[in-house]
């Protein structure tokens, strides 16, 4: 690898297959292509995955701290802190991918890094305008998005956890089946009938990357007219501190009610007789899709 490398042949190396595609459309469509002239830069200094994960990790923290502060400035400043997050959050992606650094500790450290950032931001939102009004019920709305932003990002994991849980007390081999529906896969349509025509919606409202937008719109708003910023400051932290509790409670019990855990665990792991590992070690078993042997 050269240690100058041109901007095609970063493009050559970094992208994701299907990055155009997977994910949501923040990501698709600015950050990752954009980030490229990060992940340029980065190089020419040097810089690891891990710092720049780093960097992402004290914006968003940094962010955090100038949008409590409940004033203009601060507000402004730390979403501009909150957008750059963002954005090195692809960077240091695309830096493993050059450096062939990419491992489940960065990985680790990147999951690490989301949850932390979106309780900073959840709680400065309400804290912030506590700070601004005098009010301090304020900063207990700010904790209830905190939490149901929590819950929300954190659904995966346990369950993810859970998985390794049984995995480990198990007796025997597993195969791993490749998981279910295919993922990843680009973002599902709009549902337009049933229940899910108002909960899809309600979800992506919560996601990181609609947040962000909603936080340049009150940006804006800032700059131009103090009161109305106010106004829609306060309107958004009343309806997300109700929302985002409101949906992390409706998943959590779906997914017990379900059976959701036990579910998917038996989609993704499949019991391996000792025959079948036998005949695996010695390249005589038929399997033809991809494998691997957990227990």
């Amino acid at each position: 690898m050269s240690e100058h490398p041109t901007l095609a042949q970063l493009r050559e190396r970094v992208h994701k297959q299907r990055y155009r595609e997977i994910g949501n459309w923040l990501a698709r469509r600015i950050a990752r292509p954009s980030a490229v002239y990060g992940t340029w830069l980065a190089v020419r200094l040097g810089l690891s995955a891990n710092q720049v994960t780093s960097a992402a990790l004290v914006a968003a923290v940094v962010a955090a701290g100038g949008i409590a502060t409940g004033t203009r400035a601060g507000f402004v400043i730390g979403t501009i802190l909150a957008v750059l997050s963002f954005w090195l959050d692809r960077v240091d992606g695309q830096l493993a991918r050059w450096y062939g650094t990419a491992s489940l500790d960065g990985v680790y450290f990147d999951y690490l890094m989301h949850h932390a950032a979106n309780l900073a931001l959840g709680f400065a939102l309400g804290h912030g305008l506590a700070r601004r009004t005098g009010e301090s019920t304020w900063s207990v709305a700010g904790f209830a998005i905190a939490l149901g932003w929590a819950v929300l990002s954190l659904h995966n994991d346990c369950r993810y956890k859970a998985f390794f849980q049984q995995l480990k007390r198990a007796d025997g081999s597993y195969r791993v089946d490749g998981g279910r529906g295919g993922r990843p896969s680009p973002p599902a349509p709009w549902p337009r009938r049933g229940r899910a025509a108002l909960t899809w919606p309600a979800y992506k409202l919560c996601e990181p990357h609609i947040v962000l937008v909603g936080l340049l719109g009150l940006a804006v708003a800032a700059l131009v007219s103090p009161w109305l910023w106010i106004l829609a400051w306060s309107w958004s932290v009343g309806f997300m501190a109700f929302l985002a509790p409101l949906l992390a409670c409706g998943r959590v019990a779906k997914a017990i009610s379900t059976g959701a855990t036990e579910t998917e665990f038996h989609v993704w792991f499949q019991p391996w007789s000792s025959a079948a590992v036998e005949n695996e070690e010695r390249g005589t078993e038929p399997w033809t899709a991809a494998r691997h042997r957990v227990g």
